[in-house]
């Protein structure tokens, strides 16, 4: 240990007694062999656990509020508050998806189940959280607007069955003022007879014009209070110059294929003459018929053309009849018709498959056609 000049000491201090001193081994107050200070004015001793005051006759110096030191709290993890806002961001996503897939799917029944969920997740995503709206409320919007359509087109799907059921499939074609001209001067010369068979309803037609005539038929079939039940057009292409032709149509049935009741019927016809630049001339008329009854109830015919030309097509029906009136028809089509064809028409029968006895039989040409000439 050196001194200096005023005798004081330099060197390492005695730590011996450290862990015995208070306030981590500095000097404490009125210790022994310690140097004590004092206050010149007070005549007291600095830090001597009195409240010290540096000037006499005033009181301690005020001391500002405690703050009572509570427990430790640890900090929150970080990002903790963000769980409920990313869950709710899921459910606004998962709505919006699912109502954009139930809207592409809507027509089927996959696409409601997706447009129910998508509002429920919706609802939630907007009860959990009042402030990101907007792809919740996006997602709700395309599932309701997806639900409406749905049900529309099923709407639509069902007045079309029910139309279907009653027979009303397309509209019914109004012929223009001319065409009514010219069926006017066509159809006296037409004579229609129709017989109620039990399949179908038959119609035969003789054309006592000079010219090969079309015909469009239209029948309406109407219940019991009158109202619109069923509704069938069939045509006829090409029924020759003095010649016949015939049609069957179906009675009134529903979607299954059920038949349906009905009080009456209406028979409308619309005739023209044949343009022969889109349809092909009928030459029935010349056509030689030799036939016979089989042995199983069918007819068979020998079928002759004269005209020396091939048909790539050529139509035939056979009507059959019992007492006068028909009760069945059948029909043949004979391709690439040269000179000479044999063909069988079916024995007639009801709608449940039972042969009908006839006596007596009728074979018309509907319709000779060359598709490229």
């Amino acid at each position: 240990m050196y001194d200096n000049e005023n005798g004081q000491g330099y060197g390492s201090p005695d730590n011996s007694n450290q862990w015995n001193q208070p306030n981590d081994g500095r000097a404490g107050i009125n210790q022994p062999n310690q140097q004590q200070y004092y206050d010149p004015q007070t005549s007291r001793t600095y830090y001597s656990g009195e409240n010290y005051s540096p000037f006499p006759n005033e009181g301690p110096l005020p001391t500002g509020p405690a703050y009572p030191n509570g427990p430790y709290q640890p900090n929150p993890p970080y990002n903790q508050g963000n769980d409920s806002s990313s869950r709710n961001s899921g459910l606004a996503v998962a709505c919006l998806v699912l109502g954009i897939l139930g809207f592409l799917s809507g027509v089927f029944f996959v696409g409601i189940a997706l447009d129910v969920l998508a509002i429920i997740l919706g609802i939630v995503s907007l009860i959990q959280n009042n402030r990101k709206k907007g792809l919740p409320i996006a997602g709700m919007v395309l599932a309701f607007l997806s639900i409406i359509l749905t049900f529309l087109v099923y709407y639509t799907i069902g007045i079309s069955q029910d139309r279907s059921v009653r027979g009303v499939e397309r509209e019914v074609y109004v012929p223009t003022t001319e065409e009514k001209a010219t069926s006017s001067m066509l159809m006296p010369n037409i004579t229609q007879t129709d017989y109620a068979a039990p399949k179908s309803l038959i119609l035969v037609y003789e054309n006592k014009n000079a010219v090969d005539v079309q015909l469009e038929i239209t029948v309406t079939y109407y219940d019991e209070n009158d109202d619109l039940l069923f509704l069938r057009n069939s045509y006829i292409w090409g029924c020759a110059a003095g010649g016949r032709a015939a049609v069957d149509v179906p009675y009134p049935y529903d979607k299954d294929y059920n038949d349906i009741p009905y009080s009456r019927y209406e028979i409308t016809a619309l005739a023209k003459e044949v343009d022969y630049r889109f349809y092909s001339q009928n030459y029935g008329t010349q056509f030689q018929i030799k036939s016979n009854p089989g042995s199983r109830g069918s007819v068979l015919a020998s079928i002759t053309n004269p005209t020396g030309m091939t048909f790539d097509s050529v139509e035939l029906m056979c009507i059959y009849y019992k007492d006068g009136s028909a009760i069945g028809i059948t029909s043949q089509y004979i391709s690439d018709m040269e000179k000479k064809a044999n063909v069988e028409f079916s024995a007639p029968y009801d709608s449940d498959y039972n042969d009908l006895e006839y006596d007596d039989y009728e074979i018309i040409i509907n319709g000779t056609n060359n598709y490229n000439s």
